[in-house]
């Protein structure tokens, strides 16, 4: 599975590179900008979704024989579940003319991530069957995250364009419940720590409206952990299994008045036919 992961990621940097090889922008430079400098930036908020999503199913068996010389064989199965959560951010974000890192954003967001794992518990009493249980465990996690991502941005035509990168986050859980995982014969449970420090990869498309405003569907995973460090693992562990953090959201990025990317127009003759003078 994380062969898979890494393939799709592998694929979304190699169509950004084809996007930006066929769409090449005028001496207009595009929507925002004029020329070859181009300077976009300004405040970002925005609103989404999280979803744990299931990483791999756990199993193990356990034997072991009692005074009575009979032979008991455990069986453990554990199977984690995504469920949706909420996502809201706001923050800064800086677009220039550079070739390689043209993007930047920083800034807090909320994230709400919720989950379970279903356990099933069979036993063989003399390779018979004897019990089974079974149980659901849940979690609902609350956390304030920081995040800094640089990327890149090409555009695809006068009015969109990509962006992808890699970022940092740092998050602190300040809210967590979670309720009946099933055990693991003198195993204990695994919970992502408190605080929990990533590096994730971004991509987005935008959309520019042509009034200071580009909206960003934007999807976030991610890839390795920093703190704690677990192998380098990006996933969360819950009761006794994982699952990763995805992040879908749009985020509405509001250009800042007075900046380059919306110049004011060489106009000799004083016309001003949008009413734009103060």
């Amino acid at each position: 599975m994380k062969n898979r992961y890494i393939f799709i990621i592998f694929i979304i940097l190699g169509s950004t590179t084809l996007t930006a090889q066929t769409y090449k922008p005028g001496k207009s430079g595009g929507l925002y900008r004029t020329g070859d400098e181009k300077l976009d930036k300004g405040w970002f908020f925005g609103i989404g979704i999280t979803y744990m999503l299931p990483y791999l199913e756990e199993s193990e068996t356990i034997n072991f024989t009692d005074t009575l010389n009979q032979t008991y064989t455990q069986n453990y199965s554990a199977n984690p579940t995504g469920k949706i959560g909420l996502f809201a951010e706001i923050g800064k974000f800086k677009i220039n003319s550079r070739r390689i890192i043209n993007y930047h954003d920083f800034g807090l967001s909320y994230k709400w991530f919720r989950g379970g794992e279903d356990f099933t518990s069979t036993t063989l009493l003399n390779n018979n069957p004897y019990t089974t249980t079974s149980t659901q465990g849940s979690y609902s996690d609350h956390a304030i995250s920081l995040h800094y991502n640089i990327g890149h941005s090409v555009d695809v035509s006068d009015k969109t364009f990509i962006v992808n990168g890699l970022g940092l986050n740092a998050d602190y859980f300040i809210i967590k419940s979670r309720a009946d995982g099933g055990n693991v014969l003198n195993q204990p449970h695994n919970f992502v720590s408190d605080f929990v420090g990533e590096a994730h990869y971004f991509f987005g498309v935008g959309f520019k409206t042509g009034k200071r405003l580009m909206i960003m569907p934007m999807i976030e995973t991610p890839i390795f952990a920093l703190y704690e460090f677990n192998h380098i693992k990006s996933t969360h562990d819950y009761f006794n299994t994982r699952s990763r953090p995805i992040i879908f959201r749009i985020r509405f990025m509001i250009l800042k008045k007075g900046s380059t990317s919306c110049p004011a127009v060489f106009n000799p003759m004083g016309i001003d036919p949008m009413n734009q003078k103060e």
